[in-house]
């Protein structure tokens, strides 16, 4: 029996063809695994960058009695302090940027972020120095955050005036 070029030639372009296939579906399953790994890094980032200004003041009592201080009355607190406290704020305003970004491509969970953006959000109302500590600070920032933040502390304000 004599097997034609032709078909030779057919049997080598299915296989070609079924290779690619297999080689198509194998990269998705690797990007699918990726992408994975990644939202699961950014989760981990953005828990980190929000929990350490929390573990800052569980670990020193004396950061808390100050940051305590410049949330209730931050011009009635020493010009060393604040600049503790400054740097307190800007830690939690960069955590929140990150949830911001992260949010934004789709890197967290939404309800991770529904959850730290209610919290920053309830500092915007409730917190004295986080408020002007974002009058010092807002211009490190870049749009579209600055202006975001700056619309979530309009609002806190105008709710305090009605």
């Amino acid at each position: 029996m004599h097997i034609r070029l032709e078909t030779c030639a057919r049997v080598a372009e299915i296989a070609g063809a079924i290779a690619v296939v297999v080689s198509v579906i194998y990269l998705a399953v690797q990007i699918n695994d990726n992408t994975k790994l990644l939202r699961s890094q950014a989760h981990f980032n953005a828990i980190n960058l929000g929990q350490r200004p929390l573990e800052l003041m569980v670990q020193n009592q004396d950061l808390a009695d100050v940051v305590i201080h410049c949330d209730s009355d931050p011009a009635a607190v020493s010009a060393a302090n604040w600049l503790r406290c400054g740097n307190y704020y800007f830690m939690q305003f960069n955590a929140w940027e990150y949830f911001y970004y992260q949010q934004g491509d789709e890197a967290i969970p939404i309800e991770l972020w529904n959850g730290a953006d209610a919290y920053y959000r309830s500092l915007v109302a409730t917190n004295a120095g986080f408020r002007r500590s974002w009058k010092e600070i807002e211009g490190t920032y870049d749009e579209p955050f600055r202006s975001y933040v700056t619309e979530e502390f309009r609002k806190a304000t105008a709710s305090l005036t009605n």
